[in-house]
């Protein structure tokens, strides 16, 4: 990425409202511009289209990353589903971030499992986490498109974990490669 485009990043994060305070409510104030919306995961997927595009557009920027965890990131895939070409276009990195096995509902138009990242995606799971296990999240990843990664922390990745610096170098990473 360059560096005009890094002075116009804003970060998109999409969280989960049945979780705690989290290290990615730390990321929120952690970076310049960023939208932050919460993804309640007994709602529809039309719900969660509904409730992420008005967010969306306020977001000005024309790179834009999305970091999404748990049930944000159902919500997410449900947004990117129906949005169109221009808005894909912005998006430039995706972080989905133990997504919920639970929280992936079926619909008629089977959108969860016909979307497709259409930009570098990183599907993050923790060690051991029982919500998302690595068999079905290497499944979901293939699907997506996305690269499975690892974190060394173990569980569900929805502590405070510092910051989580591991998220954050390989988003660093993402943005400079």
């Amino acid at each position: 990425m360059h560096s005009q485009e890094l002075e116009d990043l804003t970060l998109f994060l999409i969280r989960d409202t049945a979780e705690a305070d989290m290290w990615l409510d730390r990321w929120a104030v952690s970076y310049p511009t960023v939208r932050v919306a919460e993804i309640n995961r007994h709602d529809s997927l039309s719900q969660w289209q509904q409730q992420l595009h008005p967010i969306w557009q306020t977001i000005r920027s024309e790179t834009v990353v999305i970091v999404a965890h748990g049930a944000g990131v159902s919500g997410c895939l449900a947004w990117l589903y129906q949005t169109d070409i221009h808005a894909q276009k912005r998006i430039r990195h995706m972080l989905l971030v133990a997504p919920l096995q639970t929280a992936l509902p079926d619909d008629p138009n089977h959108t969860l499992q016909r979307i497709r990242c259409h930009c570098p995606t990183a599907l993050v799971i923790g060690k051991d986490d029982p919500h998302c296990p690595a068999e079905w999240a290497q499944q979901q990843a293939n699907l997506w498109r996305a690269k499975l990664l690892v974190s060394p922390h173990t569980g569900h990745l929805n502590q405070a974990l510092s910051g989580w610096q591991w998220g954050m170098k390989l988003l660093q990473e993402m943005l400079l490669s």
